[in-house]
C-alpha cells in the first residue's frame, strides 16, 4: 500500500520537481494541480490516487510536465470513473427512481441513449420530501459525484408538473456527470460557459426555463410541496 510520500517521491523522481501533495474529499475536484513556481507545484487529490497503479501514476507525472497530455488525461479519467464506480458498488443506498406519476429511471434511460451514447453510468432516485414553509428557494435536482447519484426534488413527481420539465431536470444533472468525468483539473460541479454551452442540445431548454420562472412561485412558501 502506497502512502503520501511515496506518491511524493514518484512524482518528484519522473518529473524532476518539488512536488508537494494535499489529500483532499472535495467532490467538486478530484484531481488539480496548482503553480507553486517554475520548480514545485502543489497537487490537491482524492485519496483514490494514493493506491493508483504505476501506470496511473505515470500518467499524473506526465500530466504535471505537459508530456502527451491529453492521452495522460484521458487515461486517469478512466481510472476515476472506474474507481468510483467499484467504490460505489459497496455503498448500500435505498434508491426510490419510481414515482406515482414519473418513472426516473425511463427517463434517464432515454436521455442516456439519445444525448450521451449511453455512457453515463449514475444512479438515480427521488429524494425526501421535506416541507419547509420559510423556504425561498428549491434546489430541483443534484449530482453527488462520490456516490455517482443523482437525487430529483420529489416534488416534481406530480400530474401538475409537465414531463419536459422533469426531463430537462434529469438531463441537467446528467450533465454534471457527464462533465464532471470529462476533465481532470477542471471537474466542476458549477454552470460554466462549457456546461451552458452544452446544455444548449436539449432541445426544450428555453420552454423548460420559461415554465421554470412562471411557475417557481408553487414550490416555494406555502405552496412548497404541491
Amino acid at each position: 500500500m502506497n502512502s503520501i510520500e511515496t506518491l511524493k517521491n514518484i512524482l518528484e523522481t519522473k518529473t524532476g520537481l518539488t512536488i508537494t501533495i494535499e489529500l483532499t474529499n472535495n467532490k467538486k475536484q478530484i484531481l488539480k494541480i496548482k503553480c507553486s513556481g517554475k520548480e514545485s507545484k502543489t497537487l490537491e487529490v482524492n485519496p483514490i490516487f494514493i493506491n493508483a497503479p504505476n501506470e496511473v501514476i505515470e500518467d499524473i507525472a506526465n500530466f504535471i510536465s505537459g508530456n502527451n497530455k491529453k492521452s495522460s488525461k484521458s487515461r486517469i479519467i478512466k481510472y476515476v470513473r472506474t474507481t468510483l464506480s467499484e467504490k460505489n458498488q459497496d455503498i448500500k443506498i435505498k434508491l426510490n427512481p419510481f414515482g406515482n406519476v414519473y418513472n426516473l429511471n425511463d427517463i434517464f434511460e432515454k436521455l442516456n441513449k439519445q444525448y450521451f451514447n449511453g455512457l453515463i453510468s449514475s444512479r438515480i432516485t427521488f429524494g425526501r420530501n421535506r416541507h419547509n414553509s420559510r423556504k425561498r428557494s428549491i434546489v430541483f435536482g443534484n449530482y453527488d459525484p462520490q456516490k455517482n447519484i443523482i437525487r430529483i426534488n420529489r416534488a416534481l413527481d406530480n400530474h401538475n408538473i409537465p414531463y419536459f420539465f422533469v426531463e430537462y431536470i434529469v438531463f441537467h444533472e446528467m450533465l454534471h456527470a457527464c462533465m464532471y468525468f470529462s476533465g481532470v483539473s477542471a471537474m466542476s460541479m458549477g454552470h460554466s460557459k462549457r456546461f451552458k454551452s452544452k446544455e444548449k442540445i436539449y432541445p426544450l431548454l428555453k420552454k423548460a426555463k420559461k415554465w421554470e420562472k412562471d411557475n417557481l412561485k408553487i414550490f416555494i412558501g406555502k405552496n412548497e410541496n404541491i
